[in-house]
């Protein structure tokens, strides 16, 4: 009577003389790095991770792959921050780390936040001012939902791409110079 195998029984069989390229163990090898580094920037960042374990952890992934630069961190890093977060563990990091000035960034964050407020209290002011004229609601409890409104989400995506345009130069800057 014939043998009944399973369907992973047929396809270790087919496969069992493949061997990966030199490339492609090589890819796998890159993909693994870059995945590992993702993990711990992201545990880093959720806080399951001090600054010191996040380093330690790199150090010896960096022994186990013999990865000569920071550059694969670097990435993941600068990939990370928004203007819209807190981005000053990820910032601390750079600077402390990877010896990256990180002036430039921060004054970016610092800029955005610094028109993102000026334009939310004009918005708010010009929506209070519209509610006041055309449905005679009017007094200092009143407070806009910029969320709902269609202008400040244009504006603020406006505003947003500006910025994300400028922090992605520094970012490029950052890598060139460090290849």
């Amino acid at each position: 009577m014939g043998e009944i195998k399973s369907t992973l029984d047929l396809v270790l069989e087919k496969t069992k003389n493949l061997t990966l390229s030199s490339e492609e163990k090589e890819t796998q090898k890159q993909k693994e790095i870059e995945n590992r580094i993702i993990g711990m920037v992201q545990k880093y960042q959720d806080g399951i991770l001090s600054q010191n374990q996040l380093i330690t952890d790199y150090e010896f992934l960096k022994k186990d792959f013999n990865i000569p630069q920071n550059n694969s961190l670097i990435v993941q890093i600068t990939q990370r921050i928004d203007p819209d977060q807190d981005s000053q563990p990820l910032l601390e990091l750079l600077q402390e780390y990877c010896a990256i000035d990180t002036a430039a960034i921060e004054k970016i964050i610092e800029n955005f936040r610094k028109e993102y407020i000026t334009a939310s209290q004009n918005r708010i002011e010009r929506l209070r001012d519209d509610l006041a004229k055309q449905h005679s609601i009017s007094g200092s409890a009143v407070l806009p939902n910029l969320d709902v409104d269609e202008k400040w989400r244009q504006k603020i995506g406006e505003l947003r791409a500006g910025y994300e345009d400028q922090l992605n130069q520094v970012k490029d800057n950052l890598l060139g110079t460090r290849s």
